[in-house]
């Protein structure tokens, strides 16, 4: 089951916007390991290509990564508001597959 916290789901509707939930890899350290983190946007008008699961909660599409791991329960929130950059958002419920 899918949860938007009230300030996050404000945000989407009031943007029109969708959460994209992806993977970041980065190649680093010294032994030359891949880094991943899991990233979180509002998108307006996304598209999701195959490699994506989607979910709806109130009206606001929630579109995964495949190669993520997720949990029965999914609480997407608003880490916190930046005054230049804006609202940097979280999710719960969700982990990353290291092989």
């Amino acid at each position: 089951m899918v949860v938007i916290e009230e300030s996050a789901l404000k945000a989407a509707k009031l943007k029109k916007a969708d959460y994209v939930v992806k993977v970041l890899s980065a190649s680093g350290g010294e032994f030359d390991i891949d880094v991943k983190s899991i990233i979180i946007e509002l998108v307006q008008e996304f598209e999701a290509p195959s490699g994506y699961k989607e979910f709806e909660y109130e009206g606001v599409k929630v579109y995964i990564n495949k190669n993520l791991i997720i949990e029965d329960d999914l609480l997407i929130y608003r880490r916190y508001k930046l005054p230049i950059i804006g609202s940097v958002w979280g999710i719960k419920g969700v982990s990353i597959k290291y092989m």
